[in-house]
């Protein structure tokens, strides 16, 4: 009798110890679960702080290049329509070259009256389809760069002022 009280005990501890094995590995797999979720939130904001600034350093180095304001300034000119085209296909080079192969991006401005932004957007380099399926659950970020005028012998004078907006998005 003592022998069979003996077993059972024994089977009740080795069960004890099987449970408790199962409940640490448990919490262990749950923590690293939780750890790689953390790691994961910290990484997508780095990245795309990374990606605002790489959006940010294209819009200046594109202006300071002499890049951005022809295509801004001279689209919609009838008399200069090859010089915008050859300028356009410049800038489009330098975005395409600056980025990785596998971010995609939207150059766009809009006319600034006063103190306002006008609602209707010019799409430079790329479409309304490419922002809209950003928006619908994607993470990307916008830069925005100002430009007030241009002047140039070749081209004359321009006044107006716009807003010039560069999306960038890592495709999937």
């Amino acid at each position: 009798m003592k022998m069979n009280n003996f077993w059972k005990k024994t089977r009740r501890g080795q069960l004890q110890i099987a449970e408790t094995l199962v409940s640490v590995s448990l919490m262990l797999i749950l923590a690293l679960l939780l750890i790689s979720a953390a790691d994961q939130v910290n990484k997508s904001d780095s990245d795309l702080e990374s990606l605002q600034n790489t959006a940010t350093d294209i819009l200046l180095t594109a202006d300071e290049a002499n890049l951005l304001r022809p295509v801004v300034y001279l689209y919609g000119q009838l008399e200069h329509n090859s010089e915008y085209i050859y300028h356009l296909d410049i800038l489009n080079d330098f975005i395409t070259f600056s980025l990785q192969d596998d971010l995609g991006f939207v150059l766009r401005m809009s006319e600034v009256q006063g103190q306002a932004i006008l609602e209707t957007y010019i799409y430079l380099i790329g479409s309304q389809a490419s922002i809209l399926a950003l928006q619908q659950g994607g993470d990307g970020v916008q830069s925005n760069y100002f430009v007030g005028s241009f002047s140039s012998a070749e081209y004359g004078h321009f006044t107006s002022q716009y807003l010039v907006e560069l999306y960038l998005w890592e495709k999937i």
